[in-house]
């Protein structure tokens, strides 16, 4: 069990900057300040626990279960707060699963031409629930030239050039991967279909995706739209729900 311990920790601490623990924690468990459908939420009977400390007078408790179909993670903040996190291991729900998120995010950093280099991501990134990633990424010799990488079957394929403009503006379109963490979208899935299910009508999502802009991750999509309502709803970088509206 202990790598499922240390995945919990990994998964936990990449969507959660120290500096920023309290907020981010609060963010994803509740959205916004009156967002709390995730209170009191029940735990696992068959769970290990991992404590771990972020800044002064700060712990988390981590209680992670395996069954056959879900690897359950939950995190406990010492104010109160807690987030259930679902990985599902069948593999025609990629965007619940954090691990394999996880996995693509790193299978992209192992690459030979990154090797030793930052990778800075150019405009969006997509995540399909059938197990595709598509990203735009500046080339790691050139920073004039981007290159477009795909992700299916769990790997990556090799890079695409993209004709680029004299009027494109690829710094403003940029963004480091240390500020993208692919298990986030894992978040931003489940805090989506919660509300969904509260929508009558309203489907389930197959897609996300992210807009670079000023260096700034926004997820999307931004609605959801049943067969009576429409909602606005918007994330954090973390993939918490920052507001939650009707239209």
């Amino acid at each position: 069990m202990r790598l499922q311990q240390l995945t919990g920790i990994i998964i936990m601490m990449m969507c959660v900057s120290c500096n920023q623990f309290r907020q981010s924690i609060h963010d994803t468990l509740y959205g916004s300040d009156t967002d709390s459908s995730y209170k009191n939420l029940p735990k696992s009977q068959e769970e290990e626990v991992i404590t771990t400390t972020s800044g002064s007078d700060t712990s988390v408790s981590a209680h992670i279960s395996i069954s056959t179909s879900t690897t359950t993670t939950t995190i406990e903040h010492s104010n109160g707060t807690t987030i259930v996190h679902n990985s599902h291991t069948t593999n025609d729900n990629f965007l619940s699963d954090a691990i394999a998120l996880l996995n693509a995010e790193n299978a992209l950093r192992a690459l030979p031409a990154f090797a030793g280099k930052s990778i800075y991501l150019y405009k969006a990134i997509h995540f399909y629930n059938d197990g595709r990633i598509n990203v735009t990424i500046q080339h790691p010799d050139n920073p004039e030239y981007i290159d477009e990488y795909n992700y299916s079957n769990g790997k990556w394929e090799d890079p695409k050039p993209v004709q680029l403009s004299v009027h494109d503006d690829i710094k403003k379109a940029l963004i480091s991967l240390d500020n993208v963490n692919f298990v986030c979208a894992s978040a931003v899935y489940s805090n989506y279909n919660r509300k969904a299910r509260e929508v009558q009508g309203a489907a389930p999502l197959t897609h996300i995706y992210g807009i670079f802009e000023s260096r700034k991750l926004i997820w999307h999509p931004q609605s959801i739209n049943g067969s009576r309502e429409k909602y606005f709803i918007s994330f954090n970088p973390s993939g918490g729900v920052k507001d939650y509206y009707r239209q």
